[in-house]
């Protein structure tokens, strides 16, 4: 990760990590469309008529701090800890993107994901307030729960969550709404109470075609912890205990199975995060190919 220094040439800081200055930090940010719009074209197949899309992924503040704090929501420095604060952050780092016109018609869709705080939810809804427009992309906002009580690291409960992404209050509704970088095990219970919290603020004659998407890439880490300071995946000694755990792409696959036959979605996108692996995605999509149920339509573009 590239820090935005204002510094005239590249260096290293006190703990060896390379600065730049804002403009190389820029150029080496929007370097990433054209290398994922390069795999899009790659990776297409031959014959069949539809273009994979192109996700512009932006992090929490917190995933830039050393070490990380998107699980914990510790942010430093004070300006960091207001909605406004958040807001002049994320929204600079969006310009990075959006004033290259040729890096931003390459993108398709835009996603703020592994956001621990509720004031970073409002602050990305904020951002997508002020430069949603008529160019088609899709937005989506998405949290992370690493808590044992299914809350965020602020103590943000889902249904919290769920009304600050949604609440027709503010502007800036999201295309989709979701959860990301989570225990798989976690995943069933949260997306049931995202469903809950979602008829609620739309209420349950909201048309089908006027609901959010649900967006779900839980973590393929299959028990184990990330831990910050070290930079390592550490296994959960009582996971281990228990043996061999389901495959992930099975466990995942039942589950937005489940989702889809309860029909309170527009849609669900579903993917994987920290430790899936191109061969994860590739059974994910056999198994729910295989899955026999009119509730589920697999969609290829």
């Amino acid at each position: 990760m590239a820090t935005t220094k204002p510094s005239e040439s590249e260096s290293s800081d006190q703990r060896g990590n390379s600065t730049y200055s804002r403009q190389e930090a820029a150029a080496l940010m929007r370097s990433a469309v054209p290398l994922a719009r390069q795999a899009t074209i790659a990776s297409s197949p031959s014959g069949e008529d539809y273009a994979p899309k192109v996700a512009l992924s932006l992090g929490s503040y917190g995933a830039t701090m050393q070490p990380s704090t998107e699980y914990s929501g510790d942010y430093q420095p004070e300006s960091m800890r207001t909605a406004k604060g958040l807001y002049n952050w994320h929204e600079e780092r969006l310009r990075v993107f959006k004033d290259d016109e040729a890096t931003w018609n390459s993108v398709d869709c835009v996603s703020f994901e592994t956001l621990p705080l509720l004031r970073e939810i409002h602050a990305t809804r904020h951002v997508i307030a002020t430069h949603e427009d008529n160019d088609g992309k899709k937005w989506w906002i998405s949290c992370v729960f690493p808590n044992d009580d299914l809350t965020m690291p602020d103590g943000t409960t889902a249904e919290q969550a769920v009304c600050a992404m949604l609440s027709l209050e503010e502007r800036g509704r999201p295309w989709g709404i979701g959860i990301n970088c989570t225990d798989i095990k976690k995943l069933d219970k949260l997306i049931r109470l995202y469903e809950t919290a979602a008829m609620k603020a739309l209420g349950r004659d909201c048309p089908r075609e006027l609901r959010p998407w649900l967006v779900i890439y839980p973590d393929g880490a299959q028990g184990s912890v990330y831990n910050t300071e070290t930079g390592e995946w550490e296994l959960n000694p009582e996971l281990k205990a228990q043996g061999p755990q389901i495959p992930w792409h099975e466990e995942l696959a039942k589950i937005v199975t489940s989702s889809a036959e309860r029909r309170l979605w527009q849609g669900i996108l579903v993917g994987g995060c920290c430790k899936t692996t191109a061969e994860d995605i590739k059974q994910l999509r056999s198994q729910l190919a295989a899955v026999q149920s009119d509730a589920l339509y697999l969609e290829t573009g």
